[in-house]
């Protein structure tokens, strides 16, 4: 946990000055074109703070009266958010439940998170590399599973029988508020396409605990 709080304390550093020395090596010329207003993409990486794991998401971007500023909204898909600290309870009660019952219980759980996010955006320069920086806020969807090979889902009887886990998260899918922090860069890869390397930092609040994680993706896009 330690080495993942390291690493995400460092990575925006990093990608912030791989992004400021291309921008100086950049020549003037390419400029993007004025005409290029909308921007699709498609993105994968992998979301870490609770845990580390996929995350795939889509963005819709639009520019701001034809500065260098976008209005952005991002779907993303979290394949798990669950904190570390739940894992280790989860083990414990299988090793509980092993020695009381006779039966071998391997319990693991998984948080899964769809996030919708508006927000902006700043480019910097006119180059063919542009680095940027940017914030939002939304929502994410979060549902709690709790599963054993054998037995299947266990998620009620954990919660419920156990409380071990947040009384504020059950099987049922919860909605909460989400902020988020962003910096990357942006490098046109042909006349309509480009390709882009972000980090971004997100908290979910009116949880037990706040959830916080990063995430780091890279994506493939098209523009108008």
């Amino acid at each position: 946990m330690k080495q993942l709080t390291k690493s995400a304390i460092l990575l925006p550093c990093m990608l912030v000055m791989t992004s400021a020395i291309a921008f100086a090596q950049q020549p003037a010329g390419a400029p993007q074109s004025a005409r290029d207003r909308i921007f699709v993409s498609a993105a994968s990486g992998a979301s870490f703070g609770p845990e580390t794991a996929a995350v795939f998401a889509g963005e819709f971007a639009e520019r701001i009266n034809r500065s260098n500023a976008q209005a952005y909204l991002t779907l993303s898909y979290h394949e798990n958010l669950m904190d570390s600290g739940i894992r280790d309870d989860l083990a414990l009660l299988s090793t509980g439940l092993t020695n009381r019952t006779g039966i071998p219980w391997h319990l693991s759980g998984r948080d899964r998170g769809v996030a919708l996010v508006v927000g902006a955006k700043y480019l910097f320069g006119q180059s063919s590399v542009r680095p940027y920086i940017g914030g939002g806020g939304g929502i994410i969807n979060v549902k709690r599973t709790i599963n054993d090979p054998l037995v299947g889902d266990v998620t009620s009887a954990v919660l419920t029988e156990f409380g071990i886990c947040e009384s504020s998260l059950t099987s049922t899918a919860l909605t909460r508020p989400l902020v988020e922090a962003n910096v990357g860069i942006a490098i046109a890869a042909g006349r309509a396409t480009y390709v882009d390397f972000g980090y971004r930092f997100r908290r979910a609040f009116h949880l037990t605990e706040p959830l916080d994680f990063g995430q780091f993706s890279a994506a493939i896009g098209v523009r108008f």
